[in-house]
Parts: C-alpha cells; structure tokens; sequence
C-alpha cells in the first residue's frame, strides 16, 4: 500500500501541476493575447509616426517656399521704399521748383507792370511831341 498511497501523492502532485500548468497556460494566453493588442497598437503608433513624419516633411517644403517669397517680397518692399524715397526728393524739387517759378512770374509782372508804366509814359509823351511838332509845323507855315 505504501507504493498505492507513493503513487497516489505522485498523481496528486502531476494533477496539481497539471492545473498550474493549465493555470499558467492560461495566463500565458491572456498575455499573448494582451501582446497582440499592444502590437497592433503599436503598428497604429508606428503608422501615426509616419504620417507625422510626411507632415513634416510637407511642413518644411512649405518653410523653404515661405522663405523664398519672404525674400522677394522684401526685395519688392525695397524697392517700394526706394521708389517711395524718390518720388519724396522729386516732390519736393517740384515743389521748390515751383515756388521759384512763381518767384520768378512775381518778378516778371512787376517788371511788366513798370514797363506798362513806361510806356504809357512814352505814349503820352508822344503824343505831346506830335501836338508840339504840328503846332510848329503851323507857325513854320504862317511865317
């Protein structure tokens, strides 16, 4: 019976083990089946990572575009300010030209103004010396 009650323990403890096995079976499952979940949820990551990555490369095409029209919009905006600054020093000489010219009608009317005097003068005049030079013309006549 000794041999009976040996193998009887023997069996117990396979059986025990058995249900461990079948325990640890078990969880091992479980856990592979937890590692598939994290798999997939990695290839999710992996395929956002790469999504971000095309989106950044897009992103830095778009900055390179946006720095080459930065630098013609600023050649366009210097030569705006230079056009500007030109134009500003060409007013201004229009505008000095302009006093200068009207400076110079001033003058022109005064000096016309004074000639009109002098020939109304000389108008005048002449016609007193044709009133003289007939009056003696009579005299010289009647003589």
């Amino acid at each position: 019976m000794l041999e009976n009650d040996i193998l009887q323990a023997i069996i117990a403890n396979l059986e025990k083990i058995n249900g461990r096995l079948d325990t640890i079976e078990k969880r091992l499952d479980k856990i592979e089946q937890r590692l598939d979940m994290v798999e997939q949820r990695l290839d999710m990551v992996e395929q956002r990572v790469a999504k971000l990555e095309q989106d950044v490369q897009v992103i830095k095409q778009d900055i390179v575009i946006l720095k080459e029209s930065n630098k013609e919009l600023t050649r366009r905006m210097n030569a705006v300010y230079d056009q500007v600054a030109f134009l500003t020093e060409f007013r201004t000489e229009m505008i000095m030209f302009r006093d200068e010219v009207y400076k110079r009608f001033d003058n022109l009317e005064q000096q016309t103004g004074r000639l009109k005097e002098g020939f109304e003068y000389l108008r005048d005049m002449t016609v007193e010396h044709e009133i003289d030079i007939r009056f003696l013309k009579r005299v010289v006549r009647a003589s």
